[in-house]
C-alpha cells in the first residue's frame, strides 16, 4: 500500500520514516510539494539512504554543497546523513516518489562482504552528497526503471514483493556504483564540521522554538561564536540562524494548522511568535496565504 503525502520531518529535523517494522527497514513515499508550506520539504537529514524519482513537474534538490533541478523522469540519490531540502520549481506541479532504506536492507548482516564491498564505499564518501541520474543512456534508464519498478511493487504488494523490491534496488545500486566510481576514487574528503554544527544548532532550535531565542543562544549550543554560527548557516543552507528559526516556526505552525482545530492566536503563541498579527504577516510572506486561508485550502484538498 503506497503511503501518500506523508514525507515530513520529526521534531529533530530528521525524516520521520514510517517503516512498517524494524524487520523491513524500507518505505516508499509519494510527495506532492504543493501540500507543504512554501512548497518545500525543509532542511533535514536521516540515517537512511534515499532515492527520489520525479514523476511530474520540476523539483530543486539542494544539499550543503550542491544544487540541481530535476525534471519529470529524473532520479536523484541522496546519501545517508546529508543535510538536504526539496523545493518545487515555479508554480506548477511537483510530485515524486521517494525510497528510503537503511543500508542493511540491501547489504544484510553487519560487517558482511556486501556491506564492506558495495555500501560503505558510498556511505563513507563525504564528497558524494547526492547524485543525479538523467534518462540519457541505456544504463541510466535501467536505473530509473528499477526505482519505478520498486514503486509499483510497493503499491501492489504481490506475493514476495519484499524480495522483488530489494532486487530492484540492488539493480539500481549496481548502476550507482558504476556512476560514482570516479568521484569515490578521486574526490578529496570533505570537512564535515559545518554540518555537525548545523545539526546541533537545529536541535537547539527544535527544543526551544516556542520560547524567545537569541542568536547568541543558538551559537552557544554548538560551542561557537555568533559570527561563526552565522557563517556556518550561510555556508551550509544559505540563511541566517534567525531566518532558519523563523522557517522552523512556520513549519511547526503549518503542521498545527493542518492537524488541529486550534486558533491562529493559539498557534502563534505556541510557535514562539510575538503576536498573531506578526505571525500572519510572516506566514503569508512564506506561503502566499494567511494562516486561515492555508488551513482552508489544505482541508479542501484533503476532501
Amino acid at each position: 500500500m503506497m503511503l501518500k503525502n506523508c514525507f515530513h520531518t520529526d521534531e529533530n529535523n530528521h525524516d520521520h520514516i514510517p517503516y512498517s517494522s524494524a524487520g523491513f527497514p524500507y518505505t516508499c513515499i509519494y510527495t506532492d510539494l504543493k501540500q507543504y508550506a512554501g512548497r518545500c520539504v525543509p532542511w533535514h537529514w536521516h540515517t537512511s539512504m534515499e532515492i527520489v524519482s520525479v514523476i511530474r513537474g520540476e523539483v530543486e534538490v539542494r544539499t550543503q554543497d550542491q544544487s540541481c533541478l530535476l525534471h519529470a523522469g529524473d532520479t536523484v540519490f541522496v546519501n545517508a546523513g546529508v543535510l538536504h531540502t526539496y523545493r518545487a520549481s515555479g508554480t506548477g506541479e511537483a510530485q515524486s516518489y521517494a525510497h528510503l532504506f537503511h543500508m542493511d536492507f540491501l547489504s544484510g548482516a553487519d560487517n558482511s562482504i556486501f556491506e564492506e564491498k558495495y555500501f560503505l564505499p558510498v556511505s563513507r564518501c563525504t564528497s558524494l552528497q547526492s547524485w543525479v541520474i538523467h534518462p540519457d543512456t541505456r544504463e541510466r534508464m535501467e536505473m530509473i526503471t528499477a526505482a519505478l519498478n520498486a514503486v509499483k511493487l510497493m503499491q501492489d504488494e504481490p506475493e514476495g514483493y519484499e524480495f522483488e523490491i530489494r532486487s530492484q534496488l540492488c539493480r539500481f545500486w549496481m548502476g550507482l556504483l558504476k556512476e560514482t566510481e570516479e568521484i569515490r576514487k578521486t574526490a578529496p574528503s570533505k570537512n564535515t564540521a559545518d554540518s555537525e554544527r548545523i545539526k546541533l544548532m537545529m536541535d537547539y532550535i527544535r527544543d526551544h522554538y516556542s520560547e524567545p531565542v537569541t542568536a547568541e543562544e543558538i551559537a552557544a549550543s554548538a560551542g561557537i561564536s555568533t559570527r561563526e554560527s552565522s557563517r556556518c548557516f550561510r555556508r551550509c543552507i544559505g540563511v541566517s540562524p534567525m531566518e532558519h528559526l523563523t522557517q522552523y516556526r512556520i513549519r511547526r505552525a503549518s503542521k498545527a494548522l493542518r492537524e488541529t482545530a486550534k486558533t491562529v492566536l493559539e498557534i502563534s503563541e505556541e510557535c514562539g511568535f510575538s503576536s498573531a498579527s506578526y505571525f500572519s504577516k510572516v506566514f503569508r510572506d512564506v506561503t502566499g496565504l494567511t494562516p486561515k486561508q492555508y488551513q482552508k485550502q489544505y482541508r479542501m484538498s484533503e476532501n
